[in-house]
């Protein structure tokens, strides 16, 4: 049976990216994925013993989520995440590896959202307002949406305008 190492070293040059400079990054997943397993076990075998010592059955004892292990296994899998993605090894590159069909091409529904709170950023930056309707309007039509020349200038409190102090 061939090594996790051995394993990703193959995903990895079969979608042809495969660099010598991933071997530690490959070693150092592999490492962690590993941890994460173990982890696993002594937080489950913790819970078992647990149970026993409290006169229930073992097979039936679910580990706890305060445990202090839990934390260690969630901190893992955000590690081996970003790993993966560092290396392309995300299941969209996998299922494009196995030739299997990916999602459409379109943007995401946060995607989507993301570029409307940018737009409106955007227009905030440069001094002008925005409506909520004409941005999603725009957006659902496929129109662009108002640009900062067609936007009403916001107007500028005393401070804004290097004025005094207010009287509150």
């Amino acid at each position: 049976m061939p090594s996790k190492e051995q394993v990703y070293e193959k995903q990895l040059r079969e979608l042809g990216i495969w660099e010598a400079a991933f071997a530690p990054l490959v070693k150092d997943l592999s490492q962690a994925e590993r941890q994460r397993t173990r982890a696993q076990k002594e937080w489950s075998d913790k819970a078992k013993a647990e149970a026993k010592e409290q006169g229930r059955d073992p097979a039936k004892a679910k580990p706890s989520f305060s445990d202090d292990l839990w934390a260690v296994i969630c901190d893992l899998d955000k590690k081996i995440l970003a790993y993966r993605e560092a290396m392309g090894l995300t299941p969209k590159s996998l299922r494009r590896l196995r030739g299997q069909p990916t999602a459409a091409a379109g943007p995401t529904a946060a995607e989507e959202i993301s570029a409307k709170l940018d737009r409106m950023l955007q227009m905030e930056d440069v001094g002008t307002s925005w409506s909520y309707e004409a941005l999603v309007s725009g957006l659902d039509t496929g129109q662009e949406t108002p640009s900062t020349a067609e936007a009403v200038p916001l107007p500028q409190t005393p401070q804004a305008a290097g004025g005094g102090k207010s009287d509150a």
